[in-house]
């Protein structure tokens, strides 16, 4: 910005001159801007109709569908028999259930006997390993370190899961591998197939010793892998320094054996037993090779106390030291665990799950992993009884050679848990999956669930009977006129809003505020200008008064159509007209009239709304709405565009964009002039300064 200091010689108000001069160039300018702010405030009102347009289309989308007339009721003989619901749609039909066999029954087992031993009721809270005592029958607990990986793949490069040296998998039986949700079988050998020469599962081949998987399939990068393993024992490092008292091993349980090395600052490797620490109890003595004890592990926890011998191991410290000495620590450790499989039979398939369950899980925790996985069962475990169920969520019979649920893996479930023996030639512990039998309209049938769907019914049997029970489809008339009737609103609520922006009164002499005169009108002041200002922004606009018209022949017109009623070829002749006051396109319902029509015939209502046909003549009420609609939204986003529309994309954006280049063009003038009158003021100081000047000077000679 220029700073002028003017006025020094006139002693005129140079700056508050040019402002007035200014203001008066400025009108055409301000012209251009309130131009501007008309056009944009067009192009949203246009939008607003525009979003109105549109959820009247999707209503009219909406009705377009034969299940918005063809709305049914229904009604059983018996609810506490057979009920059933109705889709809208369905046929118009008569059901008769003349026998109902059995019902649809889900497989379940039940423990013979209690879990517990007698020393003790099992706590299903607490960790397995720390609660073995407690259970009847011994846990086979197999020693390594339970994993799980997920891998986000990327081109290029090998999936692998990453072990530490000399780190191993182990039990590669027990191990899955999931990619974005889909199974592959596990190898350790061999050449793995695709899914296409194995549909069910493709085949993996993993490397033990360096965790590289390699797939039949093709992985597409991005793609996300899970992996659940067990490898031979679990490398962990940890710095520590003399303050350490306590570390925590990241497997909560540890096997009877654990090997530490450390090495000080300077690589120097410390000589440590590395013999295995075997304790039978809770805790194990940890002792170097001198037999000196300096810590103690919690086998059931994870947890190593460190005692004060511990400190001698760290390198002395210096007078000139700034960090006290740390100890790199490396702990190989196992962990207690078992694994087990199940496989279910369900309406998606065969489902096989496989478990890995560390010893610091709790009973709670096993029959939640196995409630939450894709097998469709529900187990749980009553103190009271002491006993295990397990029943598959599904009814029905899936496995016509089998049972529904198998044990495939382990001995968890089948011996500690007692369901080995737990089979159809034990009653009372067992339950059958069977599958609904019943006779339907003569029809013997059967179904795996109790609720099932047919024609468009779904029926839900509840009890066995002899006793015949029917099920009547029927019209459901008075859902149909609501449905009518909900249309009959909404068209109303669209026309009202249009009639009104297209008879809003048009207030010239308001005209958008500039910001002069913005400076001088208080908030609320500018807020009513500029309602009045937005006033009649859309009055009598061509657009929109057509379209009224347009869909008021829509309505008015009669409907050819073959099969429909020749009583019923028009929205008036089954009663729905515009209301008395001609002023509007509204419309109203003759509510006796209407549902008379309803009554007499609803395929002929169906036609007159949703007939379709080449010409407009033969199109229902509802077709031709939608066309008109749809075709006026086309018109108003030529004018206006939308939100994702740029500005040389529709009528009022280009205008816009003419008026910006002429605000520009207008304001680099403006510019130039206002400089052009500062320097002829200034010219104007000089000279008077001179004049004043040679005044003094000629003063001089006359005193």
């Amino acid at each position: 910005m220029v700073m002028r200091v003017t006025g020094l010689a006139s002693g005129m108000n140079i700056d508050e001159i040019v402002e007035n001069m200014m203001k008066a160039q400025s009108i055409p300018l301000n012209k251009i801007k309130q131009q501007k702010t008309l056009l944009e405030w067009q192009r949203d009102s246009y939008r607003e109709m525009n979003t109105l347009l549109l959820d009247f289309r999707s209503q009219l989308t909406n009705m377009k569908l034969s299940s918005f007339y063809r709305t049914r009721s229904v009604a059983s003989t018996n609810e506490d028999i057979v009920s059933a619901t109705v889709a809208s749609g369905a046929g118009q039909a008569s059901y008769t259930i003349s026998k109902i066999k059995s019902l649809a029954v889900a497989e379940s087992r039940m423990t013979n006997s209690g879990i517990s031993s007698d020393k003790s009721k099992v706590d299903t809270t607490k960790s397995l390993f720390s609660i073995q005592d407690a259970f009847a029958k011994e846990i086979t607990w197999k020693q390594g370190s339970v994993e799980s990986k997920s891998i986000v793949t990327k081109e290029g490069e090998p999936i692998t899961l990453g072990l530490a040296d000399g780190v191993k998998i182990t039990d590669v039986k027990n191990m899955t591998v999931e990619v974005n949700g889909k199974k592959y079988t596990v190898i350790d050998s061999g050449t793995p197939e695709s899914g296409e020469v194995k549909p069910n599962s493709g085949e993996v081949i993993v490397d033990k010793d360096t965790g590289e998987l390699t797939f039949g399939d093709t992985i597409a990068a991005n793609s996300t892998v899970k992996v659940n393993y067990v490898t031979d024992k679990k490398v962990e490092n940890k710095t520590i320094t003399k303050d350490t008292t306590q570390i925590q091993l990241k497997g909560a349980l540890v096997a009877g054996q654990i090997k530490l090395s450390f090495k000080d600052g300077t690589d120097t490797t410390i000589e440590l037993s590395d013999k295995p620490i075997v304790d039978n109890s809770k805790i194990g003595q940890i002792i170097d090779k001198d037999g000196n004890k300096f810590g103690e592990i919690n086998y059931e926890t994870g947890v190593i106390t460190f005692n004060s011998e511990f400190s001698n191991y760290f390198p002395a410290e210096t007078e000139n030291s700034e960090e006290k000495p740390k100890l790199e620590l490396t702990i190989t450790s196992q962990q207690n665990y078992f694994s087990f499989g199940l496989t279910t039979h369900t309406s998606k398939g065969q489902i096989d799950e496989k478990f890995l369950i560390q010893g610091s899980e709790s009973l709670n925790s096993v029959m939640s992993k196995v409630n939450n996985s894709k097998l469709g069962v529900t187990m749980f475990y009553d103190s009271y009884s002491d006993k295990v169920t397990m029943t598959r969520k599904e009814t029905g019979v899936y496995n016509e050679n089998g049972q529904e649920i198998e044990f495939t893996e382990g001995d968890f479930l089948t011996q500690v848990l007692g369901f080995q023996n737990i089979t159809p030639d034990t009653p009372g512990n067992y339950v059958k999956a069977e599958n609904a039998t019943f006779t339907v309209n003569g029809l013997e049938t059967s179904r795996q669930s109790n609720t099932f769907s047919m024609n468009g019914v779904t029926f839900t049997l509840k009890k066995t009977t002899d006793t015949p029970v029917t099920i009547n489809i029927n019209n459901d008339n008075d859902a149909l006129y609501e449905n009518i009737k909900n249309f009959v609103d909404k068209y109303n609520e669209l026309v009202e809003k249009i009639e009104k922006k297209l008879s809003e009164p048009k207030y010239k002499d308001y005209l958008p505020l500039t910001d002069d005169e913005k400076e001088e009108l208080s908030e609320t002041q500018q807020e009513k200008w500029e309602n009045m200002a937005k006033s009649g922004i859309l009055r009598n606009d061509s657009i929109l008064s057509g379209l009224v018209t347009q869909m008021r022949t829509a309505i008015y017109s009669g409907v050819n159509q073959d099969d429909l009623d020749s009583a019923m070829k028009s929205l008036s002749a089954i009663g729905i007209t515009t209301t008395a006051d001609f002023t509007t396109a509204k419309l109203e319902i003759n509510e006796s009239k209407l549902k008379a029509a309803i009554e007499k015939d609803p395929n002929s209502i169906e036609l007159l709304f949703n007939g379709t046909g080449a010409t407009d003549g033969q199109k229902g009420v509802i077709q031709r709405l939608y066309d008109k609609v749809n075709a006026t939204m086309d018109q108003l986003k030529e004018r206006a565009g939308n939100s994702y529309s740029v500005n040389n994309q529709f009528t009022i954006g280009r205008q816009l964009d003419d008026l910006d280049d002429r605000i520009e063009r207008f304001e680099d003038r403006l510019a130039d002039l206002e400089t052009r009158y500062y320097s002829q003021f200034t010219a104007m100081e000089q000279a008077i300064q001179k004049a004043n000047s040679q005044a003094a000077y000629l003063a001089q000679f006359f005193q």
